[in-house]
This record gives C-alpha cells, sequence and structure tokens, in this order.
C-alpha cells in the first residue's frame, strides 16, 4: 500500500512537472523556481512582518575588494553608501530596493549593487526605506524622496557628481524610483539624469494582458501583485493617491532616459513595456529589454548565467548614461540652496 502511495506521488509530481515546463519554458539555470507557486492569501501584514525579522537575521555581504561602505541615517531612515575611491566626483545611483513595498532588502539584493558600484564606476546609495507592513502609503515614498533630497543637498560631501545622479529600482522599488523621478521634476528641481527600472511595478489598475495571464507564475504572480497593492493602500479608502503608481500621472514630459527592463513570465511585464512607451512618447530614450525565459526577481540566482548576463547589460547601460551625460565641471551654481 505504501509502495503504491509513493508511486502515485511521484507520478503527480513528475506529471505537475511537466506541466510547469510547458506552461512557463524558463531558462534553464532558473529551472527549479518553475515547480513552486505562491498563493495570493500567504501575503499579509503579519506575514511580511515575519519575513521581516528574518531578513534581519540573515548575513549581509561584505564590500567587494575596492568598494567601501559606510552608513548614514537621516530623518528616519537609513542610507547604505557603497563607493569606490575617487579623485573627484562621482557619478551617484539613488537605489531602491524592491519586496511588494511591505519586505526589507535581501541580501542578493547587496550583491548585485556592489556590481553596479564596481563595474559602472558609481557611488550606490542604498535606501532603506520604512516598508508597508507597518508604514503604508505614503511613508515609502516620501522615504525615497528624502534620501533624494539628501544626496542631492550633501553631493559635496558624499563627493558625487550633482549632474549624474540616476534613481533605480527593482519591483516595487522601480516603482519608488520612477516615482522619485516624477517628484523630482515636479517639486523639487533636482536634474535627475536616468531611470534604471527592473521589473518595475507601474500600474495599480492590474488591467493588462499579462496581469489576466500569469496568476500562477514563478515567484510572483497577479494574485500576489493584489494583496501588495492592499496592503500598500490600506488607508487609502478613496481610491488612488498621488504617486502611487507611475502610470497614473498624466504627464511624462521631461523626465529622464530609462532603462527599463521586463521579464517574459512577469505578471508585470505589460505594464512595464506600457510605461516604457509612454516614456519614449513623451521624449525620453529609452532603453527597453524584454527577457525571455526570466519571471519576476529572476536575478535573486545572481550567478545564474541569465541573471549575469543582465545585470552587465544594466551596468552598461548606467555607464552609457555617465558617458551621455559627462563629468561636471566645479561650479558654484552646483551647490543646491540650503534654503529650498
Amino acid at each position: 500500500m505504501r509502495k503504491k502511495m509513493y508511486a502515485a506521488a511521484a507520478a503527480l509530481a513528475l506529471c505537475w512537472s511537466r506541466y510547469r515546463v510547458l506552461r512557463y519554458p524558463i531558462h534553464h539555470s532558473l529551472m527549479p523556481m518553475n515547480l513552486f507557486v505562491l498563493p495570493g492569501r500567504m501575503l499579509s501584514v503579519r506575514s511580511a512582518s515575519a519575513g521581516n525579522q528574518m531578513i534581519r537575521r540573515m548575513t549581509f555581504p561584505e564590500p567587494d575588494e575596492g568598494l567601501q561602505r559606510r552608513v548614514i541615517h537621516v530623518s528616519d531612515i537609513r542610507l547604505t553608501v557603497y563607493e569606490r575611491p575617487h579623485h573627484g566626483p562621482s557619478p551617484c545611483l539613488l537605489y531602491i530596493h524592491g519586496g511588494g513595498f511591505c519586505f526589507e532588502d535581501a541580501p542578493y539584493i547587496h550583491r548585485i549593487v556592489m556590481r553596479y558600484a564596481k563595474e559602472a564606476s558609481c557611488t550606490v546609495v542604498f535606501v532603506h526605506y520604512r516598508t508597508s507592513d507597518r508604514h503604508p502609503y505614503p511613508i515609502p515614498f516620501q522615504d525615497c524622496c528624502t534620501a533624494l533630497d539628501y544626496v542631492w543637498t550633501h553631493h559635496a560631501q558624499l563627493n558625487i557628481d550633482p549632474h549624474r545622479i540616476a534613481v533605480g529600482g527593482d519591483s516595487a522599488g522601480g516603482c519608488l524610483a520612477a516615482l522619485c523621478a516624477q517628484w523630482a521634476r515636479d517639486h523639487a528641481h533636482i536634474p535627475i539624469c536616468f531611470q534604471l527600472l527592473i521589473y518595475p511595478v507601474t500600474d495599480l489598475r492590474m488591467s493588462s494582458p499579462s496581469m489576466h495571464a500569469f496568476k500562477d507564475s514563478p515567484f510572483w504572480n497577479a494574485k500576489l501583485n493584489e494583496r501588495m497593492w492592499q496592503i500598500y493602500l490600506r488607508d487609502c479608502p478613496d481610491g488612488a493617491p498621488p504617486y502611487a503608481a507611475p502610470m497614473q500621472a498624466n504627464d511624462l514630459s521631461a523626465l529622464p532616459d530609462a532603462y527599463i527592463e521586463t521579464e517574459e513570465f512577469d505578471c508585470l511585464r505589460d505594464e512595464g513595456v506600457m510605461y516604457a512607451e509612454r516614456l519614449r512618447q513623451a521624449g525620453a530614450d529609452v532603453q527597453l529589454e524584454q527577457v525571455r525565459g526570466t519571471f519576476h526577481g529572476f536575478d535573486f540566482f545572481d550567478h545564474a548565467k541569465i541573471a549575469d548576463k543582465m545585470i552587465r547589460t544594466r551596468i552598461q547601460a548606467l555607464n552609457n548614461a555617465w558617458l551621455s551625460v559627462g563629468p561636471s565641471a566645479p561650479s558654484s551654481d552646483d551647490r543646491p540652496d540650503d534654503n529650498r
């Protein structure tokens, strides 16, 4: 009897594996993740808080050789700065991590941003914003704007070129980075030079074809995405508040050029493409990378061949952005107004 049960379980597992391979033919180096589906009901304020407690106990990587790391406390947030010794002001990437607005930064993303700092020869200012398990909208967005304003007003102390400041992020962090670029244009008049948006959240309407298609995709899916918005906007009963999602903006003109990356089997794929098209129509130069055989958060496996390839592609986009602007000469006009 027990042998029959084992045989039935093995047959069921084989059928499931074959079904998933046919439905989601992801890159071979990522294949194990194809077997797992996370139900939307798993995501809640309580589960996110428990997850964050686990993340805080994780061991984070030490800085690579040639990099320095320091921590700065600004108001209620913490900034981790990864920098290389430079003779003059360096480009800066203000990086905002993903995690559905509700999860804190995991160790893997620090490995990736250290590559950005080292291989794109820039200073990375990593934002530890307060997450929506305890601090729903607008706190995460406001924290990111505070971080951007700090980088701008303290660029001399940070040894940062004020004309080569980029914003970047993955997933919900991509959403917050894009919103920071809009806020900088609308209110702060900070000359952001580039946006690095990696499988970004851009539209809270969740009406795209990929959102309808991928309700059981690996790692992230439409049901989890719906719960993400419910948690983040739980204090907003009257609809979409301002600066909640990048696609809300009626005017996308005068925004910086962008690199936007989407993944083939990601419920967020089409809204990322739509945001790229809207930016192009508004006059921005957009490098849209539509990556086949991947899913949302695939670069968690940052040593996988396809992940390494796309990380190098992002680094090249950053280097191109720095070159297109060029280093700025020191000038009294570059100093921000302390009374702003």
